[in-house]
């Protein structure tokens, strides 16, 4: 957390109570958060931002690469970068879930960079599908 303070103060930003709740309650999350759910963490915190400071700060927060923007489906998803991974997003209940994968990825990566000679900053990569639940519920139907 001290880290992710330290970018902020040198990205010339203040750590305001509400900043400091939403960096929180996105370290202490598994996986991607939306907007909706964020609101209603900060809430349980006693946080209650208007709508023009939740854009501002996550504004803010994704243009200094202190947290991660992934529209998924049409919805903004946000999450501190903690960990490299990717997502499976099941097409029928909307869950999402992260899942690893072997450094053979990271390394595609630094070559296209090299090869292109572009500045890779973030990727994002989600395979869609259908989880175990919902894989039984459309069998079921098909039934």
């Amino acid at each position: 957390m001290n880290t992710i303070y330290k970018t902020i103060r040198i990205s010339g930003g203040r750590l305001t109570k509400t900043r400091k709740a939403i960096v929180d309650v996105l370290s202490n999350n598994q996986c991607l958060l939306s907007k909706q759910k964020l609101v209603e963490k900060l809430k349980v915190k006693k946080i209650k931002p208007d709508r023009s400071t939740i854009y501002r700060e996550l504004r803010f927060l994704t243009k200094d690469n202190i947290i991660i923007k992934n529209t998924i489906a049409g919805v903004d998803y946000y999450e501190i970068p903690q960990d490299h991974h990717h997502h499976l997003v099941c097409l029928n209940c909307n869950s999402i879930s992260k899942v690893k994968i072997g450094s053979h990825l990271e390394k595609q990566e630094k070559q296209i960079a090299k090869q292109n000679k572009f500045n890779i900053i973030n990727h994002s990569l989600e395979f869609y599908g259908y989880c175990h639940k919902c894989q039984a519920k459309l069998i079921k139907e098909k039934l």
